[in-house]
């Protein structure tokens, strides 16, 4: 009998790795699935290209002649401020031509824009040159928001929420992926050549998109009968009629408020390690630890609650983290050592990235299919509001009070979005039927 049991039992798992196998070859075969998966891979490296050098524009500008750490900082916000801000008032327009015109086209755009400037940017000899250059990235980028408009148009919309937070941690992998290994590139070959290394990956993500990403609109999409659930806002037909709508509007401002209070500490968080471990030859692989920690944990979280989206909707997932990130913030106010800092931005980290899908379900449940380019070209927006405004507040507070003052600060902000979001009201939400 034992033997007998045993033969069966292999006979049973060799029968389930069997179908295993061919649910996985099902679902490669699927149009949709390779597109996902050459969009996050694009997502992750051009993520770990872009952070590979910009983190350390702070050090940067010191090599450019302003070696005061303070001074250093607070050109690092402006740079990344109005960079941003001008960045802000074109992606709306790049979501109405990605609409118009085809959604890859943006993607293209993004890529092949910040690879030129990256790569002009390793021979900048003033930060003012610096600033102009960051200016025209800034017009010209926007990777982000146009790989979700295409996943978005491409994916089922059982699995929606689910892709968006694999985009989101493909994402915040590369953040993360990026300083560590930019950190290190840095000691060992200089800041100029980082920048060199980054623009020519650019550029080849251009040809590989070009090559293997299909445009939406001219291929059939599973999503069709899906997506007629969209109208939760009032119905498909106003829903077309109207774009900018009250949900919309409270969805683009939570996503603004997350993303500023992402990114409020970038400018200043490598000269604060920096006063933290003193003098060390070793300082851009520390602060590239410290980015890559977040970066690790944001991912984990994109990935773990854009899966609980789908689940059990967004509202539990935004009151969640939100709470987390107000309990988190004043615990900055007793950082002794860099291990400390690690430990808590690590936690943030976690608490904020598993905002990001959840968010842009939410948006996409509000917005009509044929008015996605458009919707995601205001989230991209509100993203670079938030990534402008962020920089530029956070080193003018962490210049006037400290950096441990700078993210309490963060818990009046997150109040802010705490009141949008009890305040919004959206029927439905995104469920998912789990997948094989």
């Amino acid at each position: 009998m034992s033997a007998d049991s045993g033969v069966l039992a292999d006979r049973e798992g060799v029968r389930m790795a069997t179908l295993s196998l061919g649910r996985v070859r099902h679902a490669a075969a699927s149009p949709w699935v390779r597109t996902v998966a050459v969009l996050t891979a694009v997502q992750v490296i051009s993520e770990l290209a872009f952070s590979f050098v910009t983190p350390f524009t702070p050090l940067y500008i010191q090599e450019l002649g302003v070696p005061d750490p303070t001074e250093a900082g607070v050109w690092a916000g402006a740079i990344s401020g109005v960079s941003a801000v001008l960045g802000a008032c074109v992606a709306p327009l790049w979501g109405m031509v990605a609409d118009r015109f085809g959604h890859r086209l943006m993607i293209q755009r993004a890529l092949l824009g910040s690879g030129v400037v990256i790569l002009a940017t390793s021979f900048a000899q003033s930060p003012v040159q610096l600033l102009v250059l960051r200016v025209a990235q800034g017009m010209l980028s926007g990777v982000v928001p146009a790989i979700a408009t295409v996943a978005s148009l491409t994916t089922p919309a059982r699995y929606l929420a689910t892709v968006l937070g694999m985009l989101q941690a493909a994402m915040f992998l590369g953040v993360s992926l990026g300083p560590l290994f930019g950190g290190v590139f840095a000691d060992l070959f200089g800041l100029r050549l980082g920048f060199l290394v980054a623009g020519t990956i650019m550029l080849v993500l251009t040809m590989l998109v070009t090559t293997l990403v299909p445009d939406p609109r001219k291929h059939s999409r599973a999503t069709n009968t899906s997506d007629a659930s969209v109208g939760a806002s009032g119905g498909s037909q106003r829903a077309t009629r109207r774009l900018m709508t009250r949900e919309l509007f409270a969805v683009v401002c939570l996503m603004g408020v997350v993303r500023f209070v992402n990114l409020a500490p970038q400018p200043v968080l490598p000269l604060y390690v920096q006063q933290l471990v003193g003098e060390t030859e070793h300082l851009g692989t520390i602060v590239g630890l410290v980015l890559a920690a977040t970066g690790v944990a944001a991912s984990t979280s994109a990935l773990l609650l854009g899966r609980l989206t789908d689940k059990y909707g967004w509202r539990p997932t935004l009151l969640g983290c939100l709470a987390c990130t107000i309990v988190i913030s004043p615990l900055h106010l007793w950082i002794g050592s860099v291990w400390h800092l690690l430990v808590l931005r690590t936690a943030m980290g976690f608490a904020l990235g598993g905002m990001f899908p959840a968010i842009q379900a939410l948006m996409i449940l509000v917005t009509p299919p044929g008015r996605r380019g458009a919707a995601f070209g205001l989230l991209a927006t509100a993203n670079a509001f938030g990534n402008g405004g962020g920089p530029v507040v956070g080193s003018l507070v962490a210049a006037a009070y400290g950096v441990p003052i700078m993210f309490v600060s963060m818990v009046a902000v997150l109040g802010g979005a705490g009141w949008v979001l009890t305040r919004l009201r959206v029927s439905g939400g995104p469920r998912a039927t789990p997948s094989p």
